[in-house]
């Protein structure tokens, strides 16, 4: 796998009156000690690299951060490997400090941007915007990050909040994260007002993408889409907004348009604890 010439690549643009950004950024500061914590910890860097040689890296089972990417022969690109069940383990990908080659190594994924050929386009199932592929992607591979501004607890209830006060959509997504059925983290991304193509993934009770935890160089994760199955060519991109680790409850207010034969009739609702 040729990667020295691969940078991160995002050329995509919202059709929406939204600042377009590569990557999720902090909210603006509100000067609290909470937002003091989540800055310090975003402008941290992780240093448990791997020291794998070019040999290492190129039999991802044998780092210390691989095991989670495999690559597809007849595809010629990583994948998530296919696992039992139906969720993603949060995945470390190497960065700057490994002693690995970029040119040979076969766990950095995320960390080069979107996938081509996505578009965004007025979904008439959900009668909104939509992404959908132009090409097939096959399963476990990497789409995109759901990108947007980092909020703290506080501040995600203050917008839920105006949201559902001003009947606006809710664009905000809580990420749980659990060691041993205990939360040791939460990552709260909002794509309302900043954000990428992420925010134009639409629910569904039968998802053909499911969202990773996925860190590189920081401990505050990116939220990874991922295709949860093979997806052809011309199929709109959707997930389950309140799928594994995420933090939704069913709003019994608002219908779900997805017709999935399981379908609950009701979106999710996006709760903070």
């Amino acid at each position: 796998m040729e990667n020295s010439e691969i940078e991160f690549n995002d050329d995509y643009e919202h059709p929406d009156n939204v600042e377009y950004i590569l990557e999720s950024v902090l909210m603006p500061s509100d000067g609290s000690l909470e937002f003091n914590l989540l800055a310090e910890e975003y402008n941290s860097i992780l240093l448990n690299q791997c020291r794998c040689n070019t040999e290492a890296c190129e039999n991802i089972e044998t780092c210390t951060h691989g095991g989670q990417y495999e690559m597809k022969p007849k595809e010629k690109e990583l994948t998530l490997k296919k696992l039992k069940i139906n969720t993603v383990r949060p995945i470390i990908e190497c960065n700057d400090l490994c002693g690995c080659s970029k040119n040979s190594c076969l766990n950095r994924l995320v960390q080069y941007g979107p996938r081509k050929n996505l578009e965004v386009f007025h979904s008439p199932k959900y009668r909104s915007h939509g992404l959908r592929t132009k090409v097939n992607i096959p399963s476990g591979a990497f789409i995109c990050e759901y990108a947007g501004e980092l909020l703290t607890v506080s501040e995600a209830k203050k917008r839920l909040e105006e949201n559902q006060k001003l009947g606006l959509m809710n664009y905000i997504l809580v990420l749980n994260e659990y060691s041993n059925e205990k939360k040791q983290q939460v990552t709260i991304v909002d794509p309302s007002r900043r954000g990428n193509i992420g925010r134009y993934l639409n629910h569904s009770c039968d998802p053909n993408c499911q969202i990773g935890a996925v860190r590189i160089d920081c401990p505050i994760p990116k939220l990874g889409i991922f295709a949860a199955r093979d997806i052809v060519a011309q199929e709109e991109l959707c997930f389950h907004y309140g799928g594994e680790g995420q933090s939704k409850n069913i709003n019994e207010g608002k219908a779900c348009l997805c017709a999935a034969a399981n379908c609950t009739g009701f979106m999710p609702n996006t709760s903070i604890e």
